[in-house]
């Protein structure tokens, strides 16, 4: 059976996102509108803020490939959180949302203009670890990471549920296009790792053991990542 073209499919998990941003941001009221975050708290504009900052950064990234460049490094990226953080935490939504959105576009821009084989191809780019397809940093990047800070924001709220729903509908929207196996394997993986380090052990293992089946390369990982240690007891 010929594997779909993934190029779509990546577009489309990139304008999710989008209107997922956009859904997210609707639903805050006042006072999560106006709120100023603590390093130990971040308000609903500290996540929006970190997410961009991120994005425009692999949009450089993909500009330079796009120009036969090698792709700009970056330090510590603990270090680069904290200080985006401190420097843009007083920032007004009114210049914080213009650059979401010119983020979001350049992005979407960017991924358009490489071909399949760019996307897809093990091996392709010489500056990516262990030899991963371009697409593990944009999906990375584009979807997983956003993924993660929407559920981060609920978790901090202490609303387990929203973020589990969250996990779980992003993953299964995944799983279920016709994407690379590697790709399934990736979100299950990091779906398992949400429920073990968030009181839901129980439902772990199925989607760990789905995920180490589809991307074998997981299970080294998976022998040593912390997020797993209570499962592996």
């Amino acid at each position: 059976m010929t594997q779909a073209p993934f190029k779509p499919i990546l577009l489309d998990l990139l304008r999710y996102v989008q209107l997922a941003q956009d859904a997210f941001l609707q639903e805050l009221d006042s006072a999560e509108h106006a709120a100023i975050g603590t390093p130990e708290h971040w308000s609903a504009k500290d996540h929006v803020v970190h997410m961009t900052f991120w994005r425009q950064h692999i949009v450089r990234k993909l500009a330079a490939v796009l120009q036969h460049e090698t792709p700009p490094a970056f330090g510590d990226f603990e270090q680069i959180n904290v200080q985006v953080f401190e420097e843009q935490r007083l920032r007004p939504w009114s210049d914080v949302l213009p650059d979401a959105e010119q983020a979001f576009a350049a992005l979407y821009a960017h991924v358009q203009q490489f071909t399949e084989d760019d996307l897809v191809t093990f091996n392709r780019f010489d500056w990516i670890p262990e030899g991963e397809p371009l697409y593990t940093l944009i999906v990375g990047n584009g979807y997983g990471h956003t993924q993660e800070h929407f559920a981060q924001y609920y978790l901090d709220r202490h609303d387990l549920p929203r973020a589990t729903h969250i996990y779980e509908t992003w993953t299964a929207k995944v799983v279920q296009a016709e994407v690379p196996e590697a790709l399934k394997g990736i979100m299950l993986y990091n779906l398992a790792c949400f429920y073990a380090t968030h009181t839901q052990l129980e439902k772990a293992s199925a989607p760990l053991q789905q995920a180490l089946t589809l991307y074998p390369h997981l299970k080294g990982l998976s022998l040593t990542d912390p997020d797993l240690v209570a499962l592996r007891d």
